[in-house]
């Protein structure tokens, strides 16, 4: 006969059977225990051995008490942290451990918890004794129950419990230390499904951008299995807690506490689509990517989970803490999958006020993601006394994806429309059609409800940001968007093929909108200074009447080090219709971290009636003035800035590719072969002094730091000429293959040149940078020289070689030549400003010297001569300095705008302000 095991499991039993006993009729503090279900032998077990309930029905949890064999001492480090860990769980103050041989309870004082009170060991010291002496350890048992309810009689332990059943952000932490063995399992199961790897693959093409990281970058590509591992895991507890929690509204939501540890995954995913088909909330309860390769370590602590909520009586808990069990459940998965990358509820709040005028009309939110911005659009109509179903009937979501699908219909599950079918589906946006089908489930009969999409009024929404290498895998149609532009507007122009899929959507949904609808949409600022950017702005003005467009000017909205991102408001326009030049557009800066900002309602308005405070700075310019500021060269993200005074200015200036042609640095991808080390033995000839970069150079002339290697001879001319250090070096390299395994010989092949050639035309007389930081400038090289590809040169032409290169000099760094400089480029996610080299060369403008006598140059050069002398300063510094304040005076004087020297700087230093606002400097 098989020997029969009393081990931790069935002590427990019998505790809790024993507690149970002693508590009839009493009228103590605690009335019930429980716990059997949830008890496991595992580490990593989520609950208590024992619950010690305040009522009879097991509603509300007042302490656990974990219970380990004679042979785990009761100081056991891992045995006091797990119990900590569960007792945060359960959000409770105290918690018992026993040994049978000993016992000791623990209360939480101050953010810690210390030993109250220990009771003397018995003599049982062997797991052997526990069942035979159980008249000693019952005897024990009987005393910690009386002391325990002394301790809740007097309030040294208080018996007030959180209205939460459970700290969902402390489960989720527990599940998710499963990431490394789930992904693990995923990994293990490519081998044998190929379908597997190739829909993870293209998942992350279109999501990772989502949770942070760059789908194309290879130092991201190890985030991939443990990111989708997260969604799995989160997923899992999602189906979970609210199959319970529908346990209140209908009793086909029973079948989840068939879940047990006999159940196996894919039984359990039966089990939860049974009750979706009852239910519905299909969007929660779908059978989302690689959900079945859960790990065995996981998935015990879901079950423990399940069986946890379905021992408690979720019937007789109130509904609103049932609520607040769900929405926390959303809560802590947002921060810790979707992470610092989920629209914060402020920014979502300003959006939706700016953007929904009519409160009667139809919002959607076509990329929903965790559903906070429509969750925004359904609190500013319950603001406005609408009932339910006027609420529910005129707010729609859509994602391409189905844990985002799955957020979103969470977010917007209240208790006041449990029964209701939510206008939540997937759908990727640009299959969004007018009047086509969506099917839905009757949550109260599992009946198919056919909805019409309608109409939409408002657009709002987070745009993705995918940038244009990966459209071409994951949306290769989208391009198509460019028939539709070409055919409405009447143009030949299209978006660039450089396009992020940002600039594709808002046409798509000119076709999903009402007559006067409007688009608020958050997207990354690229629009705003690349120049795919400026092709989308004038094509996008055709179709829209672009009312307000919102920055950041103190922290970033998303903390994601390479996207910063702006509002566009804008109504709806019939693109063949013509524009009104005299409307006005709001640039608006808000000075405040959006977190910070107290009242939301307040900033909408002050933006809406265009009133500037301490915390939204406003500037307002009509289209035909931003016209004007396009003829300069301002583009858009200088609008920010008062630039009342540039018209003025603007006849002052000369464009700079009269006197300069422009030359970018060679790009040639190797730069071992074309950038030789110290010792190279290459004849001279084939050596150009090269700068390298700017970061050694603190004033504002400077000298080659390197030597490039620059052939243009063939083999076999080099063989007759007998040049053996250029063959030499060559053939170092002609065998030798780059990152990608692909030969040199190949990779480095371009169009009539050799594949070892750089070719030498863009010896430089000045350089500016392609990435500036904290300061601004142009230098220029004591000899003419190469430059590498992350500057940009400026070589006099032949008709301006005599001119005084100080004075150049000075013009090309004066406050006005710094203001263009940081509205030409676009802040990135670290400060760094973003200069494109065709803007520069095509607008970069410098007052115009010609207009001078030579005694004025003579005078500009003087004033000068003290900032060249010495060195640069970071450009808040640089412009207080009285060398630099005296020059800007005797410059502007020159040309007679020197009562424009303050406001210039001023919009210099709002643009430089708001491009550092990213680091809250």
């Amino acid at each position: 006969m098989a020997k029969v095991t009393y081990n931790e499991r069935s002590w427990a039993i019998d505790v809790i059977s024993e507690i149970g006993l002693h508590l009839a009729n009493k009228s103590w503090h605690f009335k019930s225990a429980g716990g059997e279900s949830t008890i496991s032998n595992e580490k990593s077990s989520l609950f208590p051995d024992v619950l010690i309930f305040k009522d009879q029905t097991r509603n509300i949890i007042l302490q656990g008490w974990e219970l380990k064999m004679p042979d785990t001492p009761i100081n056991d480090a891992e045995l006091i942290v797990n119990a900590i860990k569960k007792a945060k769980i359960l959000q409770r103050d105290s918690f018992i451990l026993w040994n049978v041989k000993s016992a000791v309870l623990y209360s939480k004082q101050g953010d810690s918890f210390a030993i109250l009170k220990t009771w003397n060991d018995i003599d049982i010291n062997k797991r052997t004794e526990v069942k035979p002496k159980e008249s000693l350890w019952k005897s024990l048992l009987h005393t910690i129950l009386s002391d325990l309810n002394g301790y809740f009689e007097s309030g040294e332990i208080s018996d007030e419990v959180s209205s939460e059943i459970l700290a969902v952000d402390a489960i989720i932490d527990v599940i998710l230390e499963n990431i490394s063995s789930t992904a693990e399992n995923i990994r293990a199961n490519f081998r044998r499904n190929s379908r597997l790897e190739a829909k993870i693959n293209n998942w992350w093409l279109s999501s990772a951008t989502e949770y942070g990281y760059n789908p194309s970058a290879v130092k991201d590509a190890s985030n991939k299995l443990p990111t989708i591992s997260k969604v799995i895991l989160t997923d899992w507890v999602f189906k979970i807690i609210f199959a319970n929690v529908l346990k209140r509204h209908f009793n086909e939501a029973r079948a989840i506490e068939s879940i047990n540890n006999e159940t196996s995954v894919e039984q359990a995913k039966e089990i939860i689509a049974s009750i979706s088909e009852h239910c519905n909330f299909w969007n929660i309860f779908s059978d989302n990517l690689a959900i079945e390769f859960i790990s065995t370590s996981a998935w015990k602590q879901i079950i423990q989970l399940n069986q946890f909520l379905s021992s408690i009586n979720i019937a007789g808990i109130e509904i609103e803490i049932l609520h607040n069990l769900l929405q926390s459940s959303i809560v802590s998965a947002k921060r810790k999958v979707a992470g610092q990358f989920a629209t914060p509820k402020k920014l979502a709040d300003l959006l939706v006020r700016l953007t929904v005028e009519d409160k009667e009309g139809v919002v959607i939110d076509p990329c929903c993601g965790t559903g906070t911005i429509i969750n925004q659009a359904y609190l500013l109509k319950e603001e406005y006394e609408f009932n339910q179903d006027e609420i529910i009937n005129s707010i729609w979501a859509s994602d391409k994806h189905s844990f985002p699908i799955q957020l979103s219909t969470l977010t917007l599950a209240k208790p006041n429309n449990i029964g209701k079918v939510l206008n939540i589906f997937r759908k990727d946006v640009i299959e969004l059609v007018t009047g086509q089908n969506v099917t839905f489930k009757d949550p109260n009969n599992g009946n198919d409800i056919v909805k019409l999409f309608p109409t939409i009024d408002y657009v709002v929404s987070n745009l993705p940001f995918i940038k244009s290498k990966e459209i071409q895998v994951l949306n290769p149609n989208i391009t198509e968007i460019n028939s539709f532009i070409e055919e409405e507007a009447y143009t030949t122009k299209s978006l660039s093929g450089k396009s992020d899929i940002f600039a594709y959507i808002p046409f798509y949904l000119h076709q999903l909108l009402s007559e006067n609808g409007k688009i608020g949409l958050i997207l990354s600022n690229a629009w705003l200074g690349t120049d795919y950017g400026e092709i989308f702005l004038e094509l996008i003005q055709k179709f829209y009447d672009i009312e307000t467009v919102v920055i950041s000017g103190k922290g970033k909205w998303f903390d994601n080090a390479d996207v910063v991102t702006t509002f566009l408001i804008a109504k709806k326009r019939n693109p063949n219709t013509p524009i009104d030049q005299n409307r006005t557009i709001s640039f608006c800066t808000l000075k405040e971290s959006i977190n910070e900002i107290p009242d939301i309602k307040q900033l909408s308005e002050n933006i809406l009636l265009e009133t500037e405070n301490e915390i939204v700075a406003i500037q307002n310019y009509s289209v035909n003035e931003i016209a004007n500021f396009e003829t300069i060269g301002v583009p858009w993200c200088g609008y920010f800035a008062n630039l009342n005074w540039l018209t003025e200015v603007s006849e002052k200036l000369i464009d700079c590719n009269q006197f300069f042609n422009f030359t970018r640095g060679e790009r040639r991808g190797w730069n071992a072969l074309f950038y030789p080390a110290f010792g190279h033995n290459i004849e001279a000839e084939y050596i150009r002094p090269v700068l390298k970069n700017l970061r050694g150079t603190s004033g504002l002339y400077c000298s080659a730091d390197g030597e490039a290697f620059c052939c243009s001879r063939s083999i076999a001319e080099l063989e007759q000429l007998n040049h053996s250090g250029a063959l030499q070096w060559i053939r170092n390299f002609e065998n030798q293959n780059n990152e990608t395994g692909v030969p040199l010989t190949q990779s480095l092949r371009k169009a009539n040149m050799l594949w070892y050639e750089m070719k030498t035309e863009n010896m430089a007389d000045f350089v500016a940078n392609v990435n500036y930081d904290r300061s601004l400038f142009i230098a220029t090289f004591e000899n003419r020289s190469f430059i590498d590809q992350r500057m940009i040169g400026l070589s006099l032409k032949e008709d301006f070689q005599n001119e005084n290169r100080i004075l150049l000099l000075a013009l090309l760094n004066s406050v006005l030549s710094m203001f263009f400089i940081e509205s030409f480029g676009f802040g990135r996610g670290l400060g760094a400003l973003d200069l494109r080299a065709t803007k520069f060369e095509r607008d970069f403008k410098l007052l115009n010297f010609q207009l001078l006598s030579n005694d004025q140059k003579q005078r500009i050069i003087n004033a000068f001569q003290p900032i060249a002398n010495r060195n640069r300063l970071p450009l808040k510094q640089e412009i207080e300095q009285a060398d630099r304040v005296n020059f800007e005076k005797v410059l502007l004087e020159a040309f007679g705008i020197d009562e424009h020297f303050e406001a210039i700087k001023s919009s210099l230093l709002d643009l430089y302000n708001i491009r550092f606002a990213v680091k809250n400097i």
